[in-house]
């Protein structure tokens, strides 16, 4: 078990104030890096959401991006406009489509995801970033765990 002290959770050193910042500067990049003409910040976001299966429905892709649903079917019908997304109609419920990449949708996202990705991590070992992305996932599930046991739903907007 870990042991912190005072000066490990506050100041520049505080993982909370570091993942906030993470985070922040996270956001403001996929902001300035989609200068695409096929594909914008909120558009590359909307990919991701349903390629990575966080959002399967119109209304699913709304409340995770906090927009009204009149501007999720704009952003939608963008997509599909642009050949990088499919409504598929449920079978079980006419009001309901589920969202899906098109082959052309899923290589834009992976082709904007790796080259983020690829540049942020540049001065890193092959290790190190394995090494990263399995603590960040132990603490993701830690501290899913702990919500659990104090009865509050996590959530894993993106």
């Amino acid at each position: 078990m870990a042991v912190l002290y005072i000066d490990d959770v506050t100041g520049e050193r505080s993982p909370g104030k570091l993942l906030r910042q993470i985070n922040t500067l996270l956001k403001t990049r996929i902001q300035g890096r989609c200068v695409d003409p096929d594909l914008d910040a909120v558009q590359w976001m909307a990919l991701k959401l349903v390629h990575d299966g966080v959002v399967t429905s119109a209304g699913e892709l709304a409340r995770s991006i906090d927009f009204t649903t009149g501007a999720t079917t704009r952003l939608i019908d963008g997509l599909e406009g642009s050949g990088f997304m499919l409504k598929d109609p449920s079978a079980s419920d006419r009001r309901v489509a589920h969202l899906i990449l098109t082959p052309a949708g899923e290589a834009k996202y992976m082709q904007k995801a790796l080259e983020g990705w690829d540049e942020l991590l540049a001065d890193f070992e092959t290790e190190e970033v394995q090494e990263m992305t399995r603590l960040l996932s132990k603490l993701l599930r830690t501290m899913e765990l702990s919500a659990a046991r104090r009865g509050i739903t996590a959530s894993r907007k993106v």
